[in-house]
């Protein structure tokens, strides 16, 4: 049984991240960059946890910026594979109601370029790839997404 609830750093103590997801935090600092991150992202918006049972399959949330901007982050686990479209589904819905709840007119989202799975879960998601950012993380390349009302 899929189901919501709210995100907690804690959480990612059980989360195995697929192997997309381990390769862009290597550029930041490995595992203790990620925790980093994570709290960071907590204080910076609404996050959402995706249980799978009582497994962590997916954390994900939108940062605020300031002049009605949000981006998106989102870590995955192999269960997502097990049912992509349902927690495609799930996470859809988390997004557009932090879209709607804080007023956004921009989520934004950088995938690299070798993540192609990831791009097609951000597109499902409504975001469409922007641009280019070369060099975004140490020598690596990441594609510009955006979801824009």
């Amino acid at each position: 049984m899929l189901r919501v609830v709210p995100f907690e750093v804690g959480h990612l103590e059980r989360l195995e991240l697929r192997a997309a997801d381990r390769l862009g935090f290597a550029a930041r600092g490995g595992r203790e960059g990620l925790w980093a991150l994570a709290r960071l992202y907590r204080a910076s918006g609404p996050c959402w946890t995706i249980l799978d049972g009582g497994a962590v399959a997916a954390c994900g949330g939108v940062g605020v910026q300031p002049g009605a901007t949000g981006n998106a982050w989102a870590l995955t686990s192999p269960l997502v594979e097990a049912r992509p479209v349902a927690m495609a589904r799930l996470a859809r819905r988390c997004v557009e109601a932090a879209e709607s709840g804080l007023g956004l007119t921009r989520i934004q989202t950088t995938i690299h370029v070798r993540h192609t799975a990831r791009a097609e879960w951000f597109e499902f998601l409504g975001f469409t790839r922007e641009g280019l950012l070369r060099r975004l993380v140490g020598d690596d390349d990441y594609h510009l997404y955006a979801r824009v009302r």
